[in-house]
């Protein structure tokens, strides 16, 4: 039983470090802030710019690498805007609306879109 396990349990490992391999060098800065139970981080990446996760404890919920309810793949102008997005999402997880949703319009209200 145990020569069945270990091999297991190598492939298992193998493929969770080849997948956060890929994944973590797109980030280039990020920002922790935590509440009790939830908290996100701020990050940013070259190519689309200014974005945010959301976690439960150290489960990773939601990662919004780009503006939500907007089309195309951009990411918030600043790491406040971001910051201000992640905050009212975090709120909605926290009152217990998940998948959260968000509107242009809550957006806009929120002053997180771009200056046009």
């Amino acid at each position: 039983m145990i020569k069945y396990i270990l091999p297991i349990a190598i492939i298992f490992f193998a493929c969770s470090e080849e997948k956060k391999q890929t994944i973590e060098p797109t980030l280039k800065k990020e920002v922790v802030q935590a509440s009790p139970s939830h908290s996100y981080k701020i990050i940013f990446e070259e190519k689309l710019g200014w974005g945010y996760q959301i976690f439960n404890g150290s489960t990773l919920l939601i990662n919004q690498t780009h503006i939500p309810a907007v089309q195309g793949l951009k990411g918030f102008e600043t790491k406040e805007k971001a910051t201000i997005a992640a905050e009212y999402i975090l709120s909605e997880v926290k009152n217990g609306n998940f998948p959260p949703t968000v509107t242009v319009e809550v957006l806009d209200s929120l002053n997180v879109l771009e200056n046009e």
